[in-house]
């Protein structure tokens, strides 16, 4: 009689029992609660968004370029040029494809975000990051102007940021775990990003150059390293180049003429820019989350960490003197930067290096509110935010 009344019982037991996580899990592993948690995260955004149809369309940001931009492109055409000109692809079929206007643009913007969002939170699940530090990590790359300003104003550089964040977790997989799945879902991504905005090709750099520094869990071979970067780099080097002997087989030069020599001829300007930036309080923000990530990587014994993110930031002072980022673009550094750090170096293990790691990461909240009270273009926008928020109130 025991038995009979038991069974059930049991049986229900090892229903509900579910298998220990692991770190290749997406996080959360219910796809309704993963959807919420993206949702949830974009709400804010969104929110923002419809706020700021109150006031007047900032002209100078990102977006009201990329409106134009679509809004100029002959769609009657098909030739080699004309897939050359159509360049960030992603962005600018978004773009023509929205019927919103500024507002959509606002809003796809804000859903992306929850997508980085939600990845960001399934790599610290993943990587088994303390969640004092997830936590604080989180609210260091999200919850400050910057972010917000990236992501509602400037499509391009958020799409190719995004798709550059889902691209680091299927890196660390394929690097680490040997996951040959992520590894071609990682190229794919960076390419995605590389055709959502010049900077994206920053990116896809970034994720090519990393890779060799991070740890390998596979059995170290001849050549196993450069493999990896030949994965990663792969979809990119390949629609580039498509694009490129398309070019040269039907008109004799590699990319629209006009942008290459433009490109050139800002290189002068952009040195001088950067070097008066450097001797300004502006210079010291842009470093210091560099010096945070060298910290970082010093407390948890990663010393690969430190010339990856030099690296990075050697590759985004070349970007600016090439002109990759938009005039009105804000918050790229300290957004990549951050994603690195939570994508690449490894949890703390000891109580003090967790407190140590917290604190450092707790000082990049300060440092991004910084940087956007530093901003002429962000305090703008955040000016934009509190007269939209008064008409709105009364």
């Amino acid at each position: 009689m025991s038995s009979t009344t038991e069974t059930p019982m049991l049986r229900r037991d090892r229903t509900d029992r579910r298998a220990p996580r692991t770190r290749t899990d997406p996080f959360p592993r219910d796809p309704v609660a993963r959807w919420m948690l993206r949702l949830g995260l974009s709400a804010p955004l969104i929110l923002l968004a419809l706020l700021l149809e109150l006031v007047p369309y900032p002209e100078t940001a990102p977006n009201a370029d990329l409106i134009l931009d679509a809004a100029a492109i002959d769609w009657t055409r098909g030739d080699a040029e004309w897939l050359a000109l159509l360049y960030p692809h992603v962005s600018i079929l978004t773009a023509a494809s929205n019927p919103f206007g500024r507002l959509g643009l606002s809003i796809i913007g804000a859903v992306a975000a929850g997508f980085l969002l939600q990845k960001v939170a399934e790599i610290i699940a993943q990587r088994a990051i303390p969640r004092s530090t997830g936590i604080i990590l989180t609210l260091a790359l999200a919850a400050n102007p910057l972010f917000a300003y990236f992501a509602l104003e400037n499509l391009p550089g958020f799409l190719a940021m995004t798709f550059f964040g889902l691209a680091l977790a299927d890196l660390v997989r394929f690097v680490n775990w040997g996951s040959t799945e992520s590894g071609f879902r990682a190229g794919i991504l960076v390419m995605v990003a590389a055709l959502s905005d010049p900077s994206g090709i920053l990116y896809a750099l970034v994720a090519v150059l990393a890779t060799p520094f991070l740890r390998h869990g596979r059995v170290s071979a001849p050549g196993l390293r450069a493999a990896n970067m030949l994965v990663i780099a792969f979809p990119t080097l390949g629609a580039f180049t498509t694009i490129v002997f398309l070019n040269m087989i039907f008109f004799g030069t590699p990319w629209p003429q006009d942008d290459v020599s433009s490109i050139l001829a800002g290189i002068p300007t952009g040195i001088t820019a950067l070097q008066s930036l450097y001797t300004t309080p502006t210079g010291l923000l842009i470093v210091a989350p560099l010096l945070s990530a060298w910290l970082v990587a010093a407390i948890v014994r990663r010393p690969a960490a430190i010339p990856v993110s030099t690296i990075v930031f050697v590759l985004l002072n070349g970007a600016f003197l090439l002109g990759a980022f938009h005039p009105g673009a804000a918050g790229i550094t300290f957004t990549l930067l951050t994603l690195l750090a939570i994508a690449l170096i490894p949890g703390a293990r000891t109580p003090v290096t967790n407190v140590l790691v917290d604190l450092v990461a707790a000082l990049q909240i300060a440092i991004a509110w910084a940087a956007a009270l530093d901003r002429p273009i962000v305090l703008a926008w955040m000016q934009l935010v509190a007269d939209a928020w008064v008409s709105f109130s009364g």
